[in-house]
Parts: C-alpha cells; structure tokens; sequence
C-alpha cells in the first residue's frame, strides 16, 4: 500500500479522487496529475485503489481499463497478495458500512474527513478460507453491478419522461390556437410558508 510514483513525461494517464464514487471506478484516466515518489503505483489488474478523502472512503477494484495508469495523491493503492487474500474479497470487506464508519472515525480533518496511512494500514482484514472469500468478493460483485445496471435504467427512463414531456408540451401549444396563461397570485413579500399560490386565468386576445 502506498502513495503513487510515476515517471516524467506526457503519456502517463491518471485516476483521480473523483473517479472512484462508491465502490467502483468511473470515467477514463486523464493525462496530469500530481505523483508521490517513492512506490511503484503504475496500476496493474485487480489493484484496489481508496479514496483518501470523504465522506466517501470506499475502495475500487482496477479493471483492465485502467491498466497502467496512475493514481493521484489523494488515493491509497493497495496490492494484495494473491495467495492469501482475493481482491474482490479485501474490496467487499472495507466497503462494508461498519468499516466504513471506522475509516472515517479514525479519519483527520474538521471541514472535510482525510483518510491517514496509518489507518488504513492498521485495519484488520479477517481472512477465511479462499474459496469462501471467492464467494463473498464474487456476490459483491454481482451486486455493485447490478446496482450499476438498476442506476443506469432508472437515468434512462428519467431522460425518456423528460422527453416526453417536453414533446407533449410543444404539442399542446401549437395546436391549441387561443391558449389561456396562468399567472401565480397571492405571493407577499415575505413569501411565507403560509403564501396562498392561486391561478388567474386570461384568454389571450
């Protein structure tokens, strides 16, 4: 675990704070970034990356899209060795509510929640049997995409009602030839919650 290194140059591609939002990673790695010296970060599959600031401190497994680029300051890197621990398991694992709620106890900061090495380091991984932690990591999983899946549909079908909308709207006007106007009334300057909103109609002349 450690902070990240990366050679000089305009090649290296970047993983930011922001690209890890609840337990996975999102968007492209970008080109610039800010490297720490001193450990060997450029990501390798099955890396897990921690965000170091919060209120989210949830850790992300790399893909094969992120393959070889570098994390940025505000992320931890995790290498798990695979013949003790699997990846999936270890990410299942910290992102649990309860550990999450530690994290940010033993986290720094007063405007803000700044995770520390040394809290994520002294965390303790309990390790069952590998196949057992196969099952978890793979449930785990299953459910973050799932939930992805769900997220996805759900936006779809708020873009489609959007549009209906708007189209029904645009109907309604051009084909209504004298439409009426509303106009809200009653308002006082104070705009309490007791502000009584009525409509006023007029037909257009």
């Amino acid at each position: 675990m450690g902070a990240t290194s990366a050679p000089d140059g305009d090649e290296a591609r970047y993983l930011r704070l922001a690209n890890i939002v609840e337990g996975q990673i999102v968007g492209d790695a970008v080109e610039g970034g800010s490297p720490v010296k001193g450990f060997d970060s450029q990501l390798r599959i099955d890396d897990i990356l921690v965000r170091g600031r919060g209120p989210d401190l949830s850790a992300a497994m790399v893909g094969e899209q992120h393959v070889d680029a570098y994390p940025t300051v505000e992320l931890f890197v995790i290498r798990v060795d695979r013949d003790v621990a699997e990846p999936a398991y270890v990410v299942a694992y910290i992102n649990q509510p309860h550990i999450q709620a530690n994290l940010a106890q033993g986290a720094q900061g007063t405007g803000f929640v700044r995770l520390n090495r040394p809290t994520l380091a002294d965390l303790e991984i309990p390790l069952p049997p590998m196949i057992e932690q196969r099952m978890i990591g793979s449930l785990a999983l299953e459910a973050r995409q799932e939930l992805t899946i769900l997220q996805e549909i759900m936006e779809r079908r708020k873009r489609l009602h959007s549009e209906l909308l708007h189209r029904a709207m645009a109907k309604a006007r051009a084909e209504d030839g004298n439409p009426q106007h509303g106009r809200i009334t009653g308002l006082n300057d104070a705009q309490t919650s007791s502000d009584l909103l009525s409509a006023h109609t007029e037909s257009t002349p």
